[in-house]
């Protein structure tokens, strides 16, 4: 059975998801945006064992913690997709623009469309590659879990911004209505910020991209 918790972190009160297995204790870090000391206190704390970080987009917000936490606990990082290379590669100017502390560079795993990974005993984390927030974001489906950690494509009632560098509403548009709307309607929706949501409710009432 899988446990998630969800910690808020830097100025944008960013969902960084704690998701761990309580029967063998093995985690995952999806989008660990910063306090790195504070998501490390709580895997100690509850004597969980880190095996990767997860990241969804290459935006600060999702990253910056990232290679403090990896380095710390000598785990991989892994994903987004590989069209992301220079949102991470542009971390310092990325924390300059908006205003957040400067965050230490990494080389990830990318990943592609399609791509099953087995990141905690006998549960599979799928990769749904879903650009328009960003152009290398992903999502990753937890079919028997029935949850997708979207970062910031899909919102509750709402969708992610697509006025920064490299957004586009229609490739966003792609991916809500062609990829994570065909998941089932009772997938619990993991957003990067605000309340969780399912597709079903999102399929119905979202006014940015209708089913």
């Amino acid at each position: 059975m899988l446990t998630i918790k969800t910690v808020p972190t830097t100025a944008f009160m960013q969902n960084t998801r704690i998701i761990y297995d309580s029967a063998t204790q093995s985690a995952l870090i999806c989008d660990p945006g910063a306090d790195s000391l504070r998501l490390g206190e709580y895997l100690q704390a509850h004597q969980l064992s880190l095996k990767a970080i997860i990241l969804t987009h290459g935006h600060l917000d999702h990253v910056g913690g990232a290679a403090s936490l990896a380095r710390r606990f000598n785990v991989p990082i892994i994903g987004p997709a590989v069209a992301d290379e220079p949102l991470i590669a542009a971390l310092q100017q990325q924390a300059q623009a908006f205003g957040l502390p400067p965050a230490e560079g990494f080389s990830p795993q990318w990943v592609h469309d399609g791509d099953n990974l087995e990141l905690l005993p006998q549960v599979n984390f799928s990769v749904i590659t879903t650009p328009g927030h960003t152009p290398g974001g992903v999502s990753w489906y937890v079919s028997a879990a029935q949850i997708v950690l979207c970062g910031d494509t899909l919102f509750a009632g709402s969708v992610g911004r697509t006025d920064f560098p490299g957004g586009d509403f229609t490739a966003l548009e792609h991916s809500i209505r062609d990829k994570l709307y065909a998941l089932p309607e009772e997938t619990r929706v993991l957003c990067g910020h605000g309340p969780d949501t399912t597709i079903g409710q999102e399929r119905l009432y979202n006014s940015f991209v209708r089913a």
